[in-house]
C-alpha cells in the first residue's frame, strides 16, 4: 500500500515538473522573441552626470554585448563596472537604475591629498590611498590645487615600495602608503607653521630605522634640512629646542643640516663639510 502511495507521488511530481519544465520553456521563448523582434531588453539609455567628465563612448565601449542586449545582467554586473572604469580614469563612479533600460552613471573626480615623487615620476595620492600619474589628461577635471600648494613627498627607494607595478591593470592604482601616518607629517608642518617655508618633505631610511627629512630653502641637497623619526609624535620636543636655537630657520643658511633623531641631543651640521 505505502508502495503504491510513494509511486503515485512520485508519477504527480515527475509530471509537475514536466509541465513548469514546458511553461518556463514556452515563456523563455517568448521572452527571446519578443527580445528579437521589440528589443525589450536592451539598454536604451546610459545619462552621465556630468557630462563632461566621462565620455560615452567609454561607458558604452566598455560594455560586453550580452550586457547591452539584457539591462537586468548590467544592472548585477554594475559594481564591477564601476571598478573597472576607475581603474583606469581618476574617478569615482555610482551607476543607479532610472527607468525601464535606463541607467544614471554619477561621476565625481578623485580628490588628490598630497603630490608623491617615486620612481622618477610624480603622482596624485587621495586619503583612501589611490595613486595615479600627474600627467593623466584626464586631470583636467581633477581638483588638485590642495595637493599643489603642499609640499611634494618624495619616497626614497630604500623605504618600502608604494606601489606594485607588477600588478598594474590601469592607471589609477591602491597603494600601500601610511596615509594616516604621512597626513600627520603634513599636519605638523602646519601646525609649526612650516607649510610655505618648506620645498619638500623625504621619507628615507637610516641605518635600518624609517626617517623623514624636511627641507627648506633651495631643493637639493644644500638646502637648510632636518631630520625627524617617523613617528610625528616625536617631532614637537626636539622642535622646541631647534627653535630655540634659531628662532627664524628660513633665515639659516642654505648648508646647515640638523639632525633631531639622537635620545639626548640635536646635531647640527654643515653639508658642505660632510661632504668633503
Amino acid at each position: 500500500m505505502k508502495s503504491d502511495s510513494l509511486g503515485t507521488f512520485k508519477r504527480k511530481t515527475y509530471r509537475k515538473i514536466k509541465l513548469w519544465m514546458i511553461i518556463l520553456t514556452l515563456f523563455a521563448g517568448i521572452l527571446t522573441a519578443a527580445e528579437s523582434r521589440y528589443l525589450i531588453f536592451r539598454i536604451y539609455n546610459i545619462t552621465i552626470e556630468p557630462q563632461n567628465i566621462l565620455s560615452e563612448n567609454v561607458l558604452w565601449g566598455t560594455l560586453k554585448p550580452l550586457e547591452e542586449k539584457i539591462w537586468p545582467l548590467y544592472w548585477i554586473r554594475s559594481k564591477s563596472h564601476e571598478k573597472f572604469i576607475s581603474d583606469y580614469y581618476p574617478i569615482n563612479l555610482n551607476i543607479s537604475l532610472c527607468g525601464w533600460g535606463k541607467f544614471k552613471v554619477k561621476c565625481v573626480p578623485l580628490e588628490p591629498k598630497f603630490k608623491m615623487f617615486w620612481g622618477g615620476k610624480y603622482w596624485y595620492v587621495t586619503k583612501e590611498s589611490r595613486v595615479w600619474l600627474t600627467t593623466l589628461k584626464e586631470n583636467k577635471y581633477v581638483s588638485s590645487s590642495n595637493a599643489e600648494s603642499i609640499p611634494v613627498l618624495s619616497w626614497s627607494s630604500d623605504r618600502k615600495l608604494p606601489i606594485d607595478l607588477s600588478n598594474k591593470k590601469g592607471n589609477v592604482m591602491d597603494s600601500n602608503l601610511p596615509i594616516e601616518r604621512i597626513e600627520e607629517w603634513y599636519n605638523n608642518i602646519r601646525t609649526l607653521d612650516w607649510i610655505e617655508s618648506i620645498k619638500y618633505i623625504q621619507a628615507e631610511v637610516r641605518g635600518d630605522a624609517p626617517v623623514v627629512q624636511v627641507f627648506f630653502n633651495e631643493i637639493g641637497t644644500k638646502g637648510v634640512s632636518i631630520l625627524f623619526s617617523d613617528n610625528p609624535a616625536d617631532w614637537y620636543e626636539p622642535v622646541l629646542a631647534v627653535k630655540k636655537i634659531y628662532p627664524n630657520i628660513s633665515t639659516l643658511s642654505k648648508d646647515i643640516f640638523i639632525d633631531t633623531t639622537y635620545k639626548d641631543k640635536i646635531l647640527v651640521k654643515n653639508k658642505v663639510q660632510l661632504t668633503k
